[in-house]
């Protein structure tokens, strides 16, 4: 079972290797999101973000993990990267395994330079609204219903902090991330123009979602 949470920030180096591996597995894909390793997500805005208390992950025990992956016939390559997303390293051979990533986001509050344009449903100061970015689930879980379970978890942890509001923006063109948060409650806001320095001016489509 997937156990949605906040991460710690002794668990940067999994959160680092989950987003590694993302990269690596996601380039050259229908689902790649060009991100680009050292640049986004940074691992400067990723440790920062952990000791904020912004990275959201699922996780999934250890135990059993590698062989469900085997009966799925997804290959060792696989096996071998869900085992380097440990979120936590077992103190000693007698420790109990240490859960998987399968699946993490980061919540802020920044929205990139354009959101301020869009027509969004709740009227709510930026603190009081949260900002998904980097939402991923490594591709050996796709299919699972993890990314739904993450978003929902995290729609649970904002509604507990007093967040009224999530919002996100995604390519047009990314069919699959579109259908989830629509399936999640989120509401299209249209296509908007924003700023990112990795990527420059772009179109994107914007979603909100009403706590």
């Amino acid at each position: 079972m997937l156990e949605v949470r906040v991460a710690r920030p002794n668990e940067f180096d999994a959160v680092l290797a989950f987003y590694t591996t993302m990269i690596d597995e996601m380039q050259g894909t229908d689902f790649d999101v060009q991100w680009q390793h050292g640049v986004h997500p940074s691992p400067t805005f990723l440790r920062e973000s952990l000791e904020a208390g912004q990275v959201i992950v699922g996780l999934l025990p250890a135990e059993g993990v590698a062989e469900k992956i085997t009966g799925a016939d997804h290959d060792a390559e696989v096996i071998e990267t869900v085992e380097v997303v440990e979120a936590t390293d077992a103190t000693s051979e007698d420790a109990e395994p240490a859960p998987v990533i399968a699946c993490a986001m980061v919540v802020n509050h920044e929205g990139a330079p354009g959101y301020h344009a869009v027509p969004w449903a709740v009227d709510a100061p930026p603190e009081r609204v949260g900002v998904l970015h980097v939402v991923a689930t490594l591709p050996a879980f796709h299919g699972r219903g993890f990314g739904r379970q993450l978003v929902k978890g995290a729609a649970d942890i904002a509604r507990a902090q007093g967040l009224v509001a999530l919002r996100l923006d995604t390519f047009p063109h990314n069919v699959r991330g579109r259908g989830l948060y629509e399936s999640c409650g989120f509401s299209d806001r249209g296509e908007w123009p924003v700023h990112y320095p990795a990527l420059g001016d772009i179109q994107v489509a914007m979603y909100e979602l009403a706590l």
